[in-house]
Order: C-alpha cells, then sequence, then structure tokens
C-alpha cells in the first residue's frame, strides 16, 4: 500500500517538474515573439527569434539583419551562417512590411518547434 502511495507521488513530482519546465519554456518564447513584434512595428524591420549561444548560457533574443552580422562577429551565431539559412533556423520572423499579420498557427508552430528543442536539448 505504502509502495503505490510512494510510486503515485513519484510520478506526480515528475510531471509536475515537466509542466513547470514546458510552461517556463513556453512563457520565454512568447516574451520573445512578443517583442519581436513590437520591435517590427516600432522600427519597420524583419525581426526573427533565434536561440543564440552566449558564453554564459543560452538566449532566446529577437534579431534585426544588422544584429544578425554582429552575433556572427561576436561567435554566438555560426559565422558561416546565411541569411536564408537564419530563416530556416529562426523559431519565429515577423512579416516584411507593417501591413503583413501573422497568424495564430505561425505562432503555435514556434512554440510547438521551440518545446521540441528544449524538451532534446535544455534538460
Amino acid at each position: 500500500m505504502f509502495k503505490e502511495i510512494i510510486n503515485d507521488f513519484k510520478e506526480f513530482r515528475l510531471w509536475w517538474f515537466n509542466y513547470l519546465f514546458y510552461r517556463r519554456h513556453a512563457i520565454k518564447l512568447k516574451l520573445a515573439v512578443m517583442l519581436a513584434d513590437i520591435k517590427q512595428k516600432a522600427f519597420n524591420k524583419r525581426y526573427f527569434v533565434v536561440l543564440i549561444e552566449t558564453p554564459d548560457k543560452d538566449k532566446l533574443v529577437s534579431i534585426n539583419n544588422n544584429e544578425f552580422k554582429i552575433f556572427k562577429r561576436r561567435g554566438w551565431l555560426p559565422k558561416k551562417m546565411s541569411y536564408l539559412e537564419l530563416e530556416e533556423y529562426s523559431f519565429y520572423q515577423t512579416s516584411v512590411g507593417l501591413n503583413n499579420k501573422q497568424s495564430g498557427e505561425q505562432r503555435e508552430k514556434a512554440k510547438k518547434r521551440y518545446l521540441k528543442y528544449a524538451r532534446k536539448c535544455m534538460r
């Protein structure tokens, strides 16, 4: 009887830690997407939400073409990466102009892709 109760608590503990892990990373991605949309509205440039590898830790950031070049020089992104590869590498990208709106489906797709990456690499 006590073994069953202990196993149930272990399962709940594992479920709780997984829930918190996914929730934390979903919030991080949501904030990065919101920041990219705000920057796009303010500066009318195309922004990408990418994961950069700094010496301290990995970060989700929203960058435009100029910042992309700077991050490549610093070594936070691969030096040989092209702009087209950035589009494939990014989790989310804003539209080219102010009048183009991104749909909720694209945001959900970005969320699923990032959580899949986080589950695989960030444990």
